[in-house]
């Protein structure tokens, strides 16, 4: 429905009906009947012109609700005229009106209706409705009624939005608080008593400021101010203190309230508490720039510094020192007492290696066990190396301590490679790159030190990539032999047996040493495949060998730590057996005194496991370790085999010789064979044949060939 313009000087329903009922009405009695039709016709023109000049819906009707008049308002509304007024009920143009409206009992009565609900092109449009009765010459009783609707929709949208805004403020999670124009506070929300922890009764009436976590910050007010003056509201981020005193971080708004005349009328301010967000966002930070295991700086933030650092540098003209370290010997420490043990470990010297450094120093962890460093820049070439060469040494002493694992002490070295910027490169991944070729050096040059780099250094790393990168294709494309040292009986006439040694026969490079990829192999870890490769080759020629009529008394095949340690080792090796048929007998396996006793436990159920499958077992290099003689007896070992450095010195060495006869003499009582390696001339042989050694092997005697040649020896 659509309502119309009042003009400034608009009549209101009530006042017109009052003139109509106590005025004008009354004294049309007094007048004579000329005079009181002239007056009727004049009254009833002036109210005509009245109810057309207001908003109002006016209506009048009989006792029985049937119209008699309209005002303009509700002809245009309901598009009737008063002609055809009468031709309707009320209730048939009011639908849904209040059923006390036409009350036989209350006729008498003025009435204020419930509101009427009506749909008009769409729109739900509401009124309030009064009905007052209609008397003509003081009659006692009403000869109709008037009804007076008046549109207020505007008036229940507000009320709505009211209650809404209400709902808000107190539901709302966020805390909000209401100042009067000079900035007191008059209002707050449940919310605003649970973040700040105060009750209404402590905070109406201050200033906001004194919720500012500091004087200098509270000052701040001031910009803030002129920014909602400009604009009309600020946001930003604050600290505010609780009641507790307890700081904390909030996203604030505040808005300025104007009135219709664009007067201030008040302040309203919300404001969040950040606490767990900021949290939140820290935690994620530290997942993403820091490592979880150390709480070292991680890959990413160290690159990101050294990148600043080399940048700032460039400008100042300052050095830069980078520092890779690697620990030496950890990998065998995490494969034998598992990954609890290796995380603790790490732990530890991320502990020792941060307390070698300033603190504007960084020190991270790539991943594994390697961690780099990146030293605050110096002005001096001369003063960066001072820097580098402390950092290093203190980093090895301080590794020198044993870690506590499992009760038990644990040694780790380790090998650093150091870089130094714009000497060995301006880029970040060029200075990387050769802190990382000083540190394989290092490694390279026995483990245990640091290295600076130098640009040869480049051409042997070049290399080792390469001689690895070929490794991984050797297996497969069946570059690996096999070759066999010849065993003999102390008095060097008679052959026992072989010990089965890898070589690579590399397409370019021929023989490779197996010094440069014995070990190669354990980094890529291709030493469990490899060995397993080399347990099947050597049953297969052993087989073979049988096949042509040609018996070895035994042959001797090395495991490595990794196979030893790897898992079911007896059930590989009775299915490499099985698949060759070969008898156990025929094969002896050899192990050092270290992987026997990195864990006894293991050792003892695994060389039971071995023995039970029929096989030999020799302890290689014994004298060379740490093993306990009360464990050695525990074992089940039918061959001891004495270091080639101790045979070396004999007969002349005294030390020499009184170890090599411990051996042989411990060894015979523990009902132990006892076979010499390393065996280079006549006398070494005499002196081992004259104090009881069963087997001796060595160049002396004969070295190590291919299975040709040691299939033409036993031919």
């Amino acid at each position: 429905m659509a309502n119309k313009k009042t003009s400034s000087r608009q009549i209101t329903s009530q006042s017109w009906i009052a003139r109509v009922r106590d005025c004008g009405l009354a004294a049309i009695a007094w007048l004579p009947a000329p005079r009181r039709a002239i007056w009727h016709r004049r009254t009833l023109g002036f109210a005509a012109s009245a109810l057309g000049a207001i908003e109002e819906l006016v209506l009048i009707s009989g006792l029985d609700g049937r119209l008699r008049y309209l005002n303009p308002p509700a002809q245009e509304m309901f598009g009737l005229d008063n002609t055809d007024a009468g031709l309707y009920l009320l209730q048939e143009l009011l639908l849904g009106l209040d059923p006390r409206a036409l009350d036989v009992s209350l006729r008498s009565r003025d009435l204020v209706l419930e509101p009427l609900r009506t749909l008009q092109g769409g729109e739900v449009r509401f009124y309030s409705v009064t009905r007052r009765a209609l008397r003509v010459d003081d009659e006692q009783q009403p000869s109709g009624f008037v009804w007076v609707l008046r549109d207020i929709s505007q008036q229940r949208n507000a009320e709505k939005a009211l209650r809404m805004a209400a709902t808000v403020f107190e539901n709302s999670t966020a805390a909000i608080l209401v100042t009067d124009p000079g900035g007191s506070i008059v209002q707050v929300n449940d919310a605003f008593n649970r973040i700040t922890g105060y009750c209404d009764e402590e905070v109406v009436g201050q200033l906001p400021a004194f919720l500012s976590a500091d004087s200098q910050q509270a000052n701040q007010m001031n910009y803030v101010l002129t920014q909602i003056r400009q604009c009309g509201s600020w946001e930003g981020e604050f600290w505010l203190k609780r009641k507790s005193g307890e700081a904390y971080p909030c996203w604030v708004g505040i808005t300025a309230v104007r009135g219709e005349a664009q007067e201030l009328v008040s302040y309203v301010c919300f404001f969040n508490d950040m606490s767990e967000r900021k949290a939140s966002e820290q935690r994620i930070h530290r997942l993403a720039y820091y490592d979880a295991l150390t709480q070292l700086p991680n890959r990413t933030l160290f690159q990101d510094r050294l990148y600043n650092s080399l940048q700032q540098a460039g400008r100042r003209g300052d050095w830069v020192v980078l520092m890779f370290l690697d620990l030496d010997r950890f990998k065998p420490i995490n494969d034998s007492l598992g990954h609890a043990a290796g995380d603790s470990m790490l732990k530890d010297v991320a502990v020792r290696l941060a307390a070698c450094v300033d603190d504007d120093d960084t020190v991270a962890r790539m991943g594994g066990d390697e961690f780099t460093f990146l030293l605050s820049p110096c002005g001096r070439r001369e003063d960066a190396l001072r820097q580098a060469i402390r950092v290093a040494e203190d980093i090895l002493s301080t590794l020198t301590e044993p870690f506590v694992l499992s009760e038990r002490e644990f040694f780790v070295t380790a090998s650093i490679g150091i870089a130094l910027s714009p000497q060995d490169g301006a880029e970040a991944s060029q200075l990387m790159k050769n802190a990382d070729t000083a540190m394989y050096h290092a490694k390279e040059r026995g483990k245990n030190n640091f290295q600076f780099y130098q640009a040869e250094m480049n051409a042997s790393a070049l290399e080792r990539l390469e001689l690895e990168s070929d490794l991984r294709h050797a297996l497969e494309q069946r570059q690996f032999i096999l070759h066999y040292q010849p065993q003999f009986t102390s008095d060097g006439q008679c052959l026992t047996g072989a010990e089965v040694l890898l070589r690579w026969n590399h397409p370019r490079r021929g023989l490779v040493s197996p010094g440069d990829f014995i070990p190669a192999l354990e980094e890529l870890g291709l030493v469990v495949e490899v060995g397993d490769w080399v347990l099947a080759e050597a049953c297969r020629q052993i087989v073979a060998w049988h096949e042509l009529g040609l018996r070895v008394p035994k042959v001797a095949v090395n495991l490595s730590a990794r196979q030893f340690a790897s898992g079911q080792l007896g059930q590989r090796i009775a299915s490499i057996l099985g698949a060759a048929g070969l008898a156990p007998a025929s094969l002896e396996l050899e192990l050092t005194e270290s992987i026997l006793m990195q864990d006894v436990g293991l050792a003892m159920r695994t060389l039971a496991e071995l023995k039970q499958l029929g096989l030999s077992i020799a302890v290689d290099d014994f004298g060379t370790g740490y093993s306990s003689l009360n464990y050695l007896k525990q074992f089940p070992i039918d061959v001891l085999k004495i270091d080639g450095s101790f045979v070396d010195g004999l007969p002349e060495g005294e030390q020499d010789a009184q170890i090599a006869r411990a051996i042989i003499a411990m060894a015979h009582s523990l009902n132990m064979s006892v076979i010499a390696e390393g065996v280079e001339n006549q006398a070494q042989l005499d002196f081992l044949r004259r104090y009881g050694c069963n087997e001796v092997q060595g160049f002396f005697l004969a070295r190590p060939m291919p299975a040709d040649c040691f299939q033409a020896m036993l031919g």
